[in-house]
């Protein structure tokens, strides 16, 4: 007797049964392998899933449903490869790193990382796409049609408007196929902008000096991630989160009225970073930073970063750099726990350089979502309870959450305590190293908010340490810095601040904007998404009785 299966009337024929697991096993995979998955990704893949069963239904077709379903075959096999591998997801760091790779390093991984397990889950993935070509087509059920027809139609619309009015393809497209072309679009981007940057500095007729030119000189600045002063030990914050400054309280002049003038990273840096102020819109194209400067000066420049290299603007800048790393391409892209001790090597080198005049700008990845993931397992300290927020009782989520980051912050400590210990060892130069922070975060304190947003701003959002450490104690800039400790300063003029430290001058630098000169003329207000901070949080602003510094001038 000959028995043929009929394809007409079964659940196995439902194309969204089988465009599901094709996108969805990938997924397994991830969560399995891989330290982290970003929300988006669950999102994209559920909702490509009914995109793709719209288009088999619509056409009913082998060869368009093959068609249809091969890229996210393919797509499927580099995550699962990756994450199996590598222990990550797809980021732009990671295409950064493929798009360096040569054919050698390619026949390397593969005899370096091939398996029977790896061959036996991409074996998985392959058969699902070919039961899915052969068993997938019009459901009968008039119901399963509405659905996927309605659903599908609604979805496209939704991809259409974030990939080209939003421009977002990253957790719009899942895996590897939304990292392509947010890899090229960002690529791009930043070369354009390297470019202009680039011409922006030859052609720019700005006359700069410095104050000291025969003294040798390193300048590091450390650029923290959502770090708020109010959750920093030094700064009053109940538990000792910052011991390793808290213990160089004296060699430290330490600010306790600075706001960011945003609070979101891009935002905040590419004005805190030029000479652009926050009221100046898009000048901030247009306008010079510090690194560009600094290098004008005669100071070797280095970038050192822990962060994305594909950030526009901010990577524009890091690019004017004459040395610029960002070791994310290390470790081929994967985000989750990189943590920022990886930098000391390189940091240690740009310090050991034989330039006698380096300005050395390190970007971390600091207290950044997911809290958790910031920090080696030793630093998890806090796990009590002994918490407050926004209200009496708080739940056991926001209680971790709370723990979490104050870990990120003692890790953070300790950090900029091994940066600040290489400078001490390894130059004999006149030396600072200025740390701050990009933005603030709220993290359940005044509000049912975790992160920072301008949509629901808190104080915690905006309030931000600025701490400034001194190989020579009767460094000028050092010195005003402690007489202007309470002094309101909001990051925007960064640039001012820095070019002071630095004893750099020319018609570009302000003294009346750094709180690093005698000459600091503090604003009366500071204006943030069109609020003046001392109006929204007038209770707030000069409260620095807890503070643990001590001024001595």
């Amino acid at each position: 007797m000959n028995i043929k299966y009929d394809r007409s009337n079964s659940l196995l024929n439902n194309p969204l049964l089988w465009c599901s697991l094709l996108l969805l096993y990938p997924l397994l995979n991830e969560v399995i392998f891989s330290d982290f998955v970003r929300e988006g990704e669950y999102n994209s893949r559920i909702g490509w899933s009914f995109i793709t069963a719209l288009l088999i239904t619509l056409t009913n077709k082998r060869w368009i449903t093959a068609f249809v379903l091969l890229p996210f075959a393919i797509g499927g096999t580099a995550d699962i490869g990756y994450a199996y591998s590598f222990g990550g997801v797809f980021t732009t760091a990671t295409m950064e790193a493929v798009a360096n790779t040569d054919s050698y390093e390619v026949s390397e991984y593969i005899r370096t990382y091939s398996s029977w397990q790896q061959t036996l889950l991409l074996t998985v993935l392959w058969s699902i796409y070919v039961m899915a070509v052969y068993f997938s087509k019009t459901p009968n059920s008039s119901a399963w049609r509405k659905t996927i027809l309605i659903l599908g139609s609604i979805l496209i619309l939704v991809v259409v408007y974030r990939t080209t009015v939003m421009g977002k393809y990253h957790d719009t497209i899942p895996g590897v196929l939304g990292t392509l072309p947010s890899y090229y679009k960002g690529s791009v981007s930043v070369q354009h902008e390297i470019a202009l940057r680039k011409s922006l500095r030859e052609n720019k007729e700005a006359e700069v000096t410095l104050s000291n030119p025969q003294q040798p000189q390193t300048h590091v600045f450390i650029i923290g991630e959502s770090a708020t002063r109010n959750h920093m030990g030094i700064y009053g914050y109940h538990r000792d989160t910052t011991p390793v400054l808290d213990s160089l309280r004296t060699e430290l002049a330490v600010l306790t009225n600075v706001i960011s003038s945003h609070v979101q990273t891009q935002a905040s840096l590419r004005v805190a970073l030029t000479a652009a102020a926050s009221a100046d819109g898009e000048q901030y194209r247009e306008s010079l930073s510090i690194i560009d400067v600094a290098g004008m000066a005669g100071y070797k420049t280095f970038w050192i970063s822990n962060q994305q290299p594909q950030r526009a603007t901010i990577a524009s800048i890091s690019y004017q750099a004459d040395v610029t790393h960002y070791i994310s391409n290390d470790f081929n892209g994967v985000e989750v726990r990189r943590f920022d001790e990886y930098m000391l090597d390189r940091i240690s080198s740009a310090i050991k350089d034989p330039a006698p005049l380096k300005v050395i700008f390190i970007h971390m990845m600091g207290s950044h979502a997911a809290y958790e993931n910031r920090y080696p397992d030793e630093f998890s300290q806090f796990r009590n309870d002994e918490v407050t927020g926004y209200r009496e009782r708080l739940s056991n989520d926001e209680i971790e959450t709370i723990n979490a980051y104050d870990n990120s912050i003692l890790y953070s400590d300790h950090f900029i305590g091994n940066v600040l210990s290489l400078l001490k060892d390894h130059t004999e130069s006149e030396s600072t190293l200025t740390y701050f922070s990009d933005h603030g975060e709220e993290v359940f304190q005044t509000a049912r908010v975790k992160g920072h947003t301008p949509d629901n701003l808190t104080a915690a959002m905006m309030e931000i340490p600025l701490i400034m450490w001194s190989s020579t104690s009767d460094n000028a800039a050092f010195q005003s810095l402690k007489a202007n400790r309470d002094q309101p300063f909001m990051l925007d003029d960064l640039f001012h601040l820095a070019m002071t430290i630095m004893g750099i001058q020319g018609e570009l630098i302000n003294d009346r904007k750094s709180p690093a000169s005698e000459y600091y003329q503090p604003p009366a207000t500071r204006e943030v998404y069109h609020l003046i901070y001392e109006e929204r949080f007038q209770n707030r602003t000069g409260n620095n009785s807890d503070i643990k510094i001590e001024s001595s001038l």
